[in-house]
């Protein structure tokens, strides 16, 4: 049982890792793509800027003087005719101003007019392109290589491959970056680029944080695996007391029942009455005894098989009588005082063996715990359908803060040296088995006052 249990928790601590290295993989997985998108934008604007100013060279004046530079002019319009229509040296674009277009920009259509211009004269050149990108683009280095091309209604009409010539055409892929521009104003010309990108440079930007995300991971599995080796290590202490516990109570029984059978001799061949009496007491607690030592054996087995209950009639004044008479006896130094409110009628029908074997826990733990003169209070009430018998001692009182522990199995308060954690932790287990529970209350200086609260259709 404890194996799959651990097992269990190795599963769930192996699937908690591997969703949190799962959660940061598409964590950097989205921050390289926010890095891509940026490095796209940028890369466009950058090419943009290039062909539109490459396209410049088409429309310039014959100026010997200045033989690469390109000038416009913009006139005043009048009414007047002119001998030759001028608009074809600039470029013309009709514009409707009835209807809106969506993304019109009238630099956007200048740029546009003189890429027209440069396209007629096939003044547009890829390796002008890629020269001008080459010198002006900051972030080339990134670039792992790439391939330019342009197109004229869909026909490959030049192309362009830098650093390597062989570069795949995926678009899909995370380290490629497509991008297509129309040029001109006619839907004519297209221009394409792709881009096959070192995926090292953006790692090293986010060095700090990727650095910080493996950390807490090694942190988180160095936890787990503390944890589970300390849960493993509890276990193995915990079983070995169990095995220690029952093989030791288990080899009690030989010789508490050979002084059983001594005992039974010795009041056969006793003469005086009060000598046979006392004998035959003696064996009753030694049957008793061995009684107990059974029910603590079961407590050992019921971690592994529900405890099994067997109801008969049990009256709870005298079966009371007969131990709060036996522990007198015991606490006898304590000068023990008692006072018994319980109906000498009342029965309740529980299984005999483990019900008393409860009781007399908080009985001899009353004892146990009290001042001297040890004062005790056993009563029975009903409220609300349910059953309270109710024990109150004059001890010292439970602290607050260790109510809630007071029924862990092995638990010990600070003044407790001499138990073992093992009986409030039983009877509350017997109580549950009887589908009732046990309610604590303490004060310091006061005392304590344990009440065992079962249903009532448990009365007979």
């Amino acid at each position: 049982m404890r194996n799959k249990l651990l097992n269990r928790l190795s599963i769930i601590a192996v699937l908690v890792l591997a969703i949190l290295i799962v959660s940061q993989g598409l964590w950097l997985w989205q921050q390289l793509e926010q890095e891509k998108q940026a490095f796209t934008s940028k890369l466009e604007n950058s090419l943009q800027s290039v062909i539109n100013f490459h396209a410049l060279q088409g429309y310039r004046t014959p100026n010997p003087a200045k033989p690469d530079v390109a000038i416009f002019s913009m006139e005043k319009v009048t009414n007047n005719k002119v001998s030759r229509d001028t608009s074809a040296a600039l470029g013309r674009f009709d514009i409707s101003t009835k209807k809106y277009i969506p993304g019109f920009a009238l630099g956007k259509l200048i740029e546009a007019s003189f890429t027209d211009k440069s396209l007629l004269k096939d003044k547009f050149k890829l390796k002008t392109v890629d020269s001008l990108f080459i010198n002006n683009f900051p972030d080339y280095t990134k670039i792992q290589a790439y391939r330019l091309q342009l197109f004229k209604n869909r026909k490959l009409i030049d192309s362009l491959s830098c650093k390597i010539s062989n570069i795949k055409k995926t678009t899909n892929s995370p380290s490629i970056i497509h991008l297509q521009v129309p040029l001109g104003t006619k839907n004519i010309y297209t221009f394409i680029a792709d881009f096959q990108m070192e995926i090292l440079p953006f790692l090293r930007q986010m060095v700090f944080s990727i650095g910080i995300s493996a950390l807490a991971i090694i942190l988180v599995a160095f936890f787990m695996l503390w944890l589970l080796s300390a849960l493993q290590r509890q276990i193995a202490q915990l079983l070995w007391r169990e095995q220690a516990v029952s093989g030791i109570v288990h080899d009690l029984k030989s010789p508490l029942s050979y002084v059983y059978t001594f005992l039974d001799y010795l009041a056969s061949k006793e003469q005086q009455p009060i000598m046979q009496e006392r004998l035959a007491s003696a064996s009753t607690n030694i049957s008793k005894l061995t009684d107990k030592m059974e029910v603590l054996l079961t407590l050992f087995r019921s971690k592994k098989k529900k405890i099994t209950m067997e109801p008969a009639p049990y009256n709870l004044a005298q079966k009371c009588r007969e131990l709060l008479s036996e522990l007198e006896l015991i606490y006898q130094e304590k000068k023990p005082k008692y006072k018994l409110s319980i109906p000498d009628d009342l029965e309740i029908k529980v299984d005999v063996l483990y019900f008393e074997a409860a009781l007399r826990n908080l009985l001899d733990n009353a004892f146990k715990y009290s001042n001297t003169p040890a004062k005790l209070a056993v009563t029975t009430s009903q409220k609300q359908k349910e059953l309270y018998i109710c024990i109150a001692d004059s001890g010292k009182g439970i602290p607050q803060k260790e109510l809630k522990k007071i029924f862990q199995e092995f638990y010990r308060t600070d003044d407790n040296r001499k138990g073992h954690g093992i009986g409030l932790a039983f009877s509350q287990k017997i109580i549950k088995a009887h589908k009732g529970r046990i309610n604590l209350q303490s004060e310091i200086g006061k005392g304590s006052s344990f009440c065992i609260i079962l249903p009532a259709q448990i009365i007979v």
